[in-house]
């Protein structure tokens, strides 16, 4: 369902609230109540709400799923900050894959890219050269 990192082996050090509300991709997510997860390769779209507590919601199909995300900044100025979404709960319903796999305990490192206030990648890589999906924001 998302994007799973499994080598994750850059020194990055947690960004507060204050950080994290004036970095703009990040504060994006924050602003905007309620963002769809746009893939190439199916028209289903997953429905993401993130809270200024650290809490997550994501609703993909029938799926929904529920946790809590930090953000991560690198000390590098060319590395993008990553969001690590850390699964709590799980309706093990079909999501946009048609997956049904348990996802609690499971955590996401996805780094974000702003393209502009309507299009926030989430890249594989820390540099955004691997973006294959992107959040646009839902009214």
């Amino acid at each position: 369902m998302r994007l799973f990192v499994t080598c994750f082996t850059m020194m990055l050090s947690s960004m507060s609230f204050a950080e994290l509300t004036e970095s703009k991709p990040l504060s994006s997510l924050l602003t905007e109540k309620n963002w769809g997860l746009i893939r190439p390769d199916t028209a289903c779209i997953e429905h993401y709400k993130f809270s200024p507590s650290g809490t997550v919601e994501i609703i993909g199909g029938q799926e929904i799923v529920t946790g809590h995300y930090s953000i991560l900044s690198s000390d590098k100025g060319f590395e993008l900050p990553a969001v690590i979404i850390t699964f709590e709960t799980d309706n093990q319903k079909a999501d946009c894959t048609g997956s049904t796999e348990n996802q609690i305990g499971i955590k996401t490192i996805n780094f974000i890219k702003k393209e502009s206030d309507q299009k926030i990648f989430f890249c594989d890589d820390s540099l955004g050269k691997k973006c294959p999906v992107y959040l646009r924001p839902e009214f």
